[in-house]
């Protein structure tokens, strides 16, 4: 399998305590109740936009084929939305950059790091892709305590350096599929 297989159609990830899927209509109440919570966007270098504040928004414009994912977590025991990953800004199909947030009601049991191992492997099991990185506000300490428990190496302090709207110091991170591959099937 290539990324250009998951174009049109997205995987569905399990895991034991969750399932990543494309999100839809009838995910909006879920995200109603996490998604404009202001203390999410802290560390994430932009305020709540328009749609984030109003999610029935997100489903308005038709989607178009890409090869970036953006899955909506579910958490199997309550089967709602609660929070959301991202591997985007693809390079020459060889490097990824990934994100994610969850609600804080679901934060610290984790349920992300559960995500994120399974998002790597998928990644690194079943496209070309051989580096997924991602940039972390140096005080956002669960976000990168969650990549170090999934192997994630921090490989760069930013000082003062531009994340999204925010000015901010900010750590770089990335793993790549030899980090990984004696974990691999």
């Amino acid at each position: 399998m290539s990324l250009q297989d998951y174009i049109s159609e997205k995987p569905v990830i399990h895991t034991e305590h969750l399932i990543l899927r494309t999100m839809n209509k009838n995910d909006i109440a879920d995200l109603k109740e996490w998604m404009s919570d202001v203390s999410l966007y802290e560390y994430w270098g932009k305020r709540p936009s328009k749609s984030e504040k109003n999610p029935e928004l997100l489903f308005e414009k038709m989607d178009r084929p890409i090869k970036s994912f953006h899955w909506g977590i579910v958490h199997k025991q309550d089967n709602k939305v609660i929070g959301e990953m991202w591997v985007y800004l693809i390079e020459n199909d060889r490097m990824a950059k990934v994100a994610f947030r969850l609600s804080h009601t679901y934060q610290g049991n984790g349920l992300m790091a559960e995500a994120l191992e399974s998002v790597v492997k998928f990644c690194f099991e079943n496209t070309e892709l051989q580096r997924l990185w991602s940039d972390v506000h140096v005080l956002n300490h669960a976000s990168y305590k969650t990549m170090e428990k999934v192997g994630f190496k921090r490989e760069g302090h930013i000082r003062e350096g531009k994340m999204v709207n925010t000015y901010c110091d900010y750590y770089l991170y990335g793993i790549l599929k030899s980090d990984i591959s004696n974990f691999l099937k």
